[in-house]
């Protein structure tokens, strides 16, 4: 995880459908308004080649917020998907708001996501609702990372906002709360600030180098090595007291060195279990970079540690009757079992219902079941109809990449279902079922 030099060619522009759930993460990005989520996605994105040039939020050239009030308040205020393919693995992006103004946004994207990456800006720390939400995902056992971005700011300072992440989401464990890499840094500036240009592997003892706009490997210096040799004893105890393997520890405590490739599988294993939560840095690309500082090593924890959808909790789910139903985890072959996770409306396409499969195959002009479960509190009739699916697309922020089906584990956008409201389950019209609802919040 993380300490491979591997680039990536991309596919700016090519409609994604992934055809088996092992291929595809689902990643939603959680943090306070102006932590750099949104800037994160693009950096994301540039570097995996999905686009050519990154925007920036101040120029309203980001593929994730799209909205004309999304530009005009340089922030966000709606989910958005953009899906990346990384090693042959296909990343749905989510990109939520950091307002509680938005929250059923954030809700919806949770809902629709199998791990999380916390976003923390190094010159604002962690606030009370991001707390929050890792609470909710730690009672659901949601896998997270965290990622440190703003790491230019003149007061930023990763070794203490890695302790101050520790203290904030590490009440049970702090040593679960550890980085994986440390920051270099270039010379100093005359304002007193070195900026930081690349990373330090604390597993592999890799040399990260991005200060040419490209990630470039290479070997420390014998005077590097001591600088990084507390942090990394910690990771690797914090690895091993999480490792599937009891006699790890003890072999490693009475001086039996352990091998590289056992320490990253036990943590890939770890993250994907939701019992160790690595600390990343991020940054993104400079004008004309290829690659923004820290993402090709969150790509690959994101690809190889953060779990894939048949490791999602199988959904529950009932007939229309309220008979219990039992259901393969995320099999494409199973009975179609989705859920609208948001419903908008696009001024050339008309509604638009995002989506999550959780069963089944969705296809396009494949007539479905849609169950409601009649939430007359919130405007919500009680209704079970049958549909026809219209176009099905992969969305990538306003674009929509038209798609001929979606298997189960994977994202997409359903055109016109007059009669879906979020929250309300899709399924075979000869074989209806309905999902167990999700707790949406109360409106502001």
């Amino acid at each position: 995880m993380g300490d491979k030099a591997q680039t990536h060619p991309g596919a700016a522009g090519r409609a994604q459908a992934a055809d088996h759930p092992q291929s595809v993460r689902n990643v939603v990005l959680v943090g306070h308004s102006g932590s750099g989520k949104t800037t994160l996605v693009e950096a994301l994105a540039l570097t995996a080649g999905a686009v050519n040039r990154a925007g920036r939020v101040e120029d309203g050239g980001t593929v994730s917020d799209y909205d004309e009030i999304e530009h005009r308040q340089q922030r966000s205020v709606q989910l958005s998907l953009v899906p990346v393919e990384w090693d042959g693995i296909k990343v749905n992006l989510l990109d939520t708001p950091g307002y509680a103004d938005f929250v059923g946004e954030l809700r919806a994207g949770l809902r629709a996501a199998d791990a999380a990456l916390f976003v923390v800006s190094a010159s604002d720390g962690v606030d009370g609702s991001t707390r929050m939400v890792w609470e909710e995902c730690a009672a659901v056992g949601m896998p997270r990372a965290i990622v440190i971005t703003h790491l230019e700011a003149a007061r930023a300072d990763f070794e203490e906002m890695t302790r101050i992440c520790a203290e904030a989401f590490g009440a049970d464990d702090p040593d679960a709360v550890l980085p994986l890499y440390l920051p270099l840094h270039g010379p100093q500036a005359p304002d007193g600030h070195a900026p930081v240009t690349g990373l330090i592997g604390l597993l592999s003892q890799k040399l990260f180098d991005y200060s040419t706009g490209e990630r470039k490997e290479s070997e420390p210096g014998e005077d590097q090595l001591p600088l990084i040799e507390e942090a990394r004893n910690r990771l690797i105890e914090g690895i091993i007291s999480e490792s599937e393997d009891e006699t790890l520890m003890d072999r490693y405590l009475g001086g039996e060195p352990v091998d590289v490739k056992t320490l990253i599988d036990d943590l890939e294993r770890a993250v994907a279990r939701g019992v160790f939560f690595p600390v990343l840095a991020a940054a993104p690309a400079t004008e004309g970079a290829r690659q923004g500082l820290g993402t090709v090593e969150l790509l690959e924890l994101v690809t190889r540690g953060f779990p894939t959808p048949l490791e999602h909790e199988t959904v529950r789910v009932t007939t229309i009757d309220g008979e219990p139903r039992e259901l393969k985890p995320c099999d494409p072959d199973a009975p179609l079992v989705a859920e609208v996770v948001k419903t908008s409306s696009d001024p050339y396409v008309g509604r638009l219902s995002l989506i999550r499969v959780f069963s089944g195959t969705l296809r396009a002009d494949q007539t479905v079941h849609v169950s409601g479960h009649g939430l007359a509190d919130r405007g919500h009739e009680d209704h079970d109809v049958d549909e026809r699916i219209g176009a099905l697309s992969t969305p990538f922020g306003k674009q929509q990449r038209p798609v001929s089906h979606v298997i189960a584990g994977d994202l997409a956008c359903v055109a016109k279902l007059s009669r879906a409201e979020t929250g309300d389950t899709l399924s075979a019209k000869d074989d209806p079922l309905l999902m167990e609802p999700w707790q949406m919040p109360d409106p502001l």
